[in-house]
C-alpha cells in the first residue's frame, strides 16, 4: 500500500484525506482535469464493454431464465450509460458507489443521457462502501444478490484485494462475469490517484493507494473463485503484457494529443490494466 509521506516530509501543497471525502471533493471537477488515466479507460472501455456484454448475455442464455432481463452492477453509472456502452441493451443497471459526490454526478448523467436519447435505460443508484458492508440497506441488497455481472472502474487501487474479490464473489451468481480495469502497478508504484484543489491550489490524495501487480490481482481473483476470460478485446492487443486475457497499456508518444498533456511525463509507463473474469 502506498502510504501518505511523513508529516516531516510531506509537501505543503499535499494532503491525504478519507478516500471518501477525497472523491466527495474530486467530483466537482473529475470529468473536466484533464485526468488523462480516465481518458484512457474510457477509450478502452468503448471495446470493452460491448465484448461485456456479449459474454454477459450468453452466460444468462445459457442458463435459460427468460423471466427476467440480466443484471448488471457498475462502479460508475455515468461509464457505461452511452450509446456505445450498455445504454442500448435491455438489462437492469445498479450503480454503487462509496462517495456520494460521485454519485450526484452520475446521477445527473444518467439523467442528461435519457433526455438527450431515444435510449430507455433502467438504472438505480445507491451508495456502498466495500469497507463498510453494512453500507448497502436491505433493498438494494435484494437487487444485487445474484447479478449477473459487475463492472469495476478504477476502483480496486483503493481496495485490498481479498476484501474487493471476496465482496464481489459474495454477490455475483455462478457463471457471472466481472469487468476490471485499475491503475497499473508500474504507474501505482511512481503515483497515486489525486486531483487539485481549486480553492486551494493543493494537491488532494485519497489515503488509501494500493500498487495491485497483475500477478497478485489473478491470484487473489483465483482464490475467491474467479477464472480469466478471454474477451475479442483482450486479445492481439498489441500490448505489453504475457497473461492472456489481461490488457496492459503502456503510454506512447502518439497517445498524449488523445490522453491529454498530463500523460506526457508517463510516455513509456504501463499506466493501466483491464481484464474480464467469471465466477466460477
Amino acid at each position: 500500500m502506498a502510504q501518505p509521506p511523513t508529516m516531516q516530509s510531506t509537501p505543503r501543497d499535499v494532503a491525504y484525506i478519507d478516500t471518501t471525502q477525497a472523491y466527495d471533493q474530486w467530483a466537482n471537477v473529475y470529468d473536466t482535469d484533464g485526468n488523462f488515466l480516465q481518458a484512457l479507460d474510457t477509450i478502452e472501455m468503448r471495446s470493452l464493454l460491448p465484448d461485456f456484454w456479449t459474454q454477459v448475455k450468453k452466460e444468462y442464455l445459457r442458463r435459460q431464465q427468460p423471466s427476467r432481463r440480466p443484471s448488471t452492477i457498475t462502479s460508475e453509472s455515468s461509464t457505461i450509460v452511452s450509446e456505445d456502452g450498455l445504454g442500448a441493451v435491455d438489462a437492469q443497471i445498479i450503480g454503487l458507489d462509496a462517495s456520494n459526490g460521485m454519485l450526484d454526478v452520475a446521477r445527473q448523467k444518467v439523467q442528461d443521457f435519457q433526455r438527450n436519447t431515444a435510449i430507455a435505460v433502467d438504472v438505480k443508484l445507491a451508495p456502498f462502501d466495500l469497507l463498510d458492508q453494512s453500507s448497502l440497506d436491505a433493498g438494494t441488497l435484494d437487487l444485487v444478490n445474484n447479478t449477473d455481472g459487475m463492472i469495476s472502474t478504477l476502483v480496486a487501487e483503493h481496495i485490498p484485494l481479498d476484501i474487493y474479490f471476496a465482496s464481489a464473489a459474495a454477490i455475483l451468481r455462478p457463471g457471472a462475469c466481472f469487468l476490471i480495469t485499475n491503475m497499473h502497478a508500474e504507474m501505482g508504484q511512481i503515483s497515486q490517484a489525486g486531483f487539485v484543489d481549486s480553492a486551494t491550489g493543493s494537491k488532494v490524495r485519497p489515503s488509501r493507494s494500493y500498487a495491485h501487480s497483475v500477478t497478485h490481482l489473478l491470484a487473489e481473483a483465483a482464490k475467491a473463485g474467479f477464472e480469466v476470460v478471454s474477451l475479442p478485446s483482450t486479445t492481439n492487443t498489441g500490448s505489453k503484457g504475457d497473461v492472456e486475457g489481461v490488457i496492459e497499456r503502456t503510454v506512447t508518444q502518439d497517445m498524449v494529443e488523445k490522453l491529454g498533456k498530463r500523460s506526457l511525463k508517463y510516455v513509456g509507463v504501463t499506466v493501466w490494466l483491464g481484464v474480464c473474469l467469471r465466477k466460477i
